[in-house]
């Protein structure tokens, strides 16, 4: 009954016409500008934004020749081995002594000059024609210095040019320490290499395997930007650095900086 006596006593009551209808609360209203204003701070930042663009790929500290494999013309038995791995060796230079089945001995000669990274043999082993008995850095290049190879998926090698800025991790420089080595592309491969062709840049199959990927990898050149003020004589992202100078066949994961976009093209793959 109580009900029934405040609705009859309301519809007794003139409307209120000229009261204002509040619409929403004031925190409300506080809440729809702050989503407003985030909105437009986003779609503002995807036209005007920038998002650096940038590709990683494995390689290492080498001469502009690379490496190559010494190998034996005859099969036979290594009875001598005549360099060692960190020493010289010269173009034409014997790195080892074959002998055949016959008793003839024959020497295993080097084509070019450089320093020895590997040996393949030992005295004692029996070896067929076309074994690798050495492993040699090349130095007979006609602007020998060093260089580091990159080995970029085709796939990821859109983009890259001559000119363009590296940043090296070496491995045996921890960036945490000293900080990022300097460099810019000198030559990009205008076509993936061949499992032949990398195998003899950097020294046989089985160190070419750290360097394929899912898709046959193009050659990127590095040149290392030179700092005199530098123990190692080239140029890092910190002051100094390592306190030693760098040295070759060292492995390096290369960050290729390709420049930046607005998340809105990258939304739209352009």
């Amino acid at each position: 009954m109580n009900f029934r006596f405040k609705a009859l006593q309301r519809m007794r009551e003139p409307d209120e016409l000229d009261s204002p209808t509040l619409l929403a609360a004031p925190r409300g209203w506080i809440a729809v500008f702050v989503v407003m204003i985030i909105m437009a701070g986003a779609t503002l930042w995807a036209f005007q934004g920038s998002l650096p663009i940038s590709v990683s790929a494995p390689g290492l500290l080498t001469r502009p020749l690379g490496s190559a494999s010494v190998q034996s013309p005859v099969p036979g038995t290594v009875r001598r081995v005549l360099v060692h791995v960190k020493g010289t060796v010269e173009e034409g230079q014997p790195v080892a002594t074959i002998e055949g089945a016959d008793g003839r001995s024959t020497d295993v000669t080097s084509p070019f000059s450089g320093h020895v990274v590997g040996l393949g043999v030992s005295e004692g082993q029996v070896v067929p024609a076309g074994s690798s008995v050495a492993t040699v850095e090349r130095t007979d290049s006609s602007d020998d210095r060093m260089v580091a190879m990159v080995f970029v998926p085709a796939a990821r090698a859109v983009g890259l040019a001559p000119g363009k800025p590296v940043d090296l991790s070496v491995s045996t420089a921890p960036p945490r320490s000293f900080g990022l080595l300097r460099g810019r592309i000198s030559s990009v491969s205008p076509y993936p290499l061949t499992s032949g062709e990398l195998s003899g840049l950097v020294g046989g199959e089985l160190a070419a395997k750290s360097y394929v990927s899912s898709s046959p990898p193009r050659l990127v050149v590095v040149d290392l930007v030179k700092d005199a003020g530098t123990k190692s004589g080239y140029a890092w992202s910190t002051t100094n650095g390592p306190p030693s100078p760098l040295s070759t066949q060292v492995s390096v994961k290369a960050t290729i900086n390709l420049g930046s976009q607005t998340p809105f093209n990258l939304i739209l793959g352009r």
